[in-house]
């Protein structure tokens, strides 16, 4: 009697194990405009606004830390990790094109605001702030 008792226990243990939410992989998380963070007058909110993966999230904290400091080498490095995670991320290609424009690679900054732009279609607010953070690197070109 025990033993059925168990079994049954366990057999509705797994059911409902079976039954739990399958949680998204970061790479499959997708980011709205609303999301990054603004862009105006060659100034940029704080990296870390907006939802985000936990890692992502954590990445980001580490980057605006950096980013603070202008410590922009330090900042880039806790993007590229992110994008390591995510490396369909536009939000994620958006900072690190900041980045680099902070760091006078504006080349680096446009190669990176394109890819951005190839992962934000269907976006049309993120695709906007994308092309106007590309016009800001062309002028400094």
């Amino acid at each position: 009697m025990v033993r059925l008792v168990v079994l049954s226990l366990l057999a509705m243990a797994v059911f409902m194990a079976g039954c739990a939410p399958v949680p998204q992989k970061p790479e499959d998380q997708t980011v709205t405009s609303e999301e990054l963070p603004e862009w105006q007058d060659g100034m940029m909110g704080s990296f870390t606004d907006g939802e985000h993966h936990p890692a992502i999230a954590s990445l980001f904290a580490q980057a605006e830390q950096a980013r603070q400091q202008q410590q922009w080498r330090r900042a880039m490095t806790y993007l590229d990790q992110a994008r390591q995670i995510q490396p369909r991320n536009p939000a994620i290609f958006y900072r690190a094109a900041w980045v680099s424009l902070q760091m006078g690679d504006a080349r680096q900054a446009e190669q990176l605001l394109q890819r951005g732009l190839v992962f934000a279609q269907g976006d049309e607010q993120l695709t906007q702030r994308l092309q106007l953070l590309l016009q800001e690197c062309r002028a400094s070109l």
